[in-house]
């Protein structure tokens, strides 16, 4: 018989759209992020700076939704993503043509601004036991995996490249079934808050790379 270990305490979902509902038509349908009608509740200062987010905010969704849970200040999400370019947070180099290559975001940074916000964190290589272990600690857990592992249509093709929290796990008495996640683009409701991602999906997306928030 299997058992799902949970956090014991809430993480709040924070989507990397003002509009969970809207996700699959912005994400696999290519509705243009402006015509979200909630854009304003990102705390973007326009359309323009909010669709410029929509695609690259999983970092601070995911640094949101740890910092909340954990009672640490709250800010929106795109003053999160501010505060992340202004803290080195989000990665863009400048190729020898003289093009910007975005790179994404630092796990080191993102760290430190958990710092910064009261908490511990640090961001290291994990197993998935060892994911599991921090789970049982009461600790947070933002993995690196594909964003293809949290649309059950998609084949994985690749490791890393988007954020999750982990919020839970389910096992049996003999191995790791699954892990649940907080997915900030999370394509449909199921998708998105404590959504179940096999543990054959999760190990073919996740690159080992994590970082720890709990409360010093």
């Amino acid at each position: 018989m299997s058992e799902n270990i949970f956090l014991p305490y809430p993480v709040p979902y924070q989507a990397q759209i003002a509009s969970p509902e809207l996700a699959e038509a912005i994400f696999v349908d290519g509705l243009d992020p402006i015509h979200d009608p909630r854009w304003s509740e990102s705390g973007a200062q326009n359309p323009e700076e909010y669709s410029y987010w929509v695609e690259r905010a999983c970092g601070v969704a995911c640094l949101k939704m740890c910092i909340d849970a954990l009672g640490g200040p709250h800010r929106s999400l795109i003053e999160w993503a501010r505060l992340g370019v202004q803290r080195g947070g989000y990665l863009i180099r400048t190729t020898e043509d003289g093009v910007a290559q975005e790179i994404g975001w630092i796990h080191k940074n993102l760290a430190g601004m958990a710092v910064e916000a009261g908490l511990h964190a640090v961001a290291k290589d994990a197993s998935v036991e060892e994911i599991c272990d921090l789970i049982r600690e009461d600790s947070l857990v933002i993995v690196s995996i594909s964003y293809e592992a949290g649309d059950d249509r998609l084949p994985i093709t690749k490791k890393g490249g988007h954020l999750m929290v982990v919020v839970g796990f389910e096992k049996d008495d003999e191995k790791i079934l699954a892990m649940y996640v907080n997915n900030p683009s999370g394509r449909r409701p199921e998708l998105q808050a404590r959504a179940r991602l096999s543990i054959d999906r999760f190990l073919q997306a996740y690159t080992g790379r994590i970082i720890i928030i709990k409360k010093i």
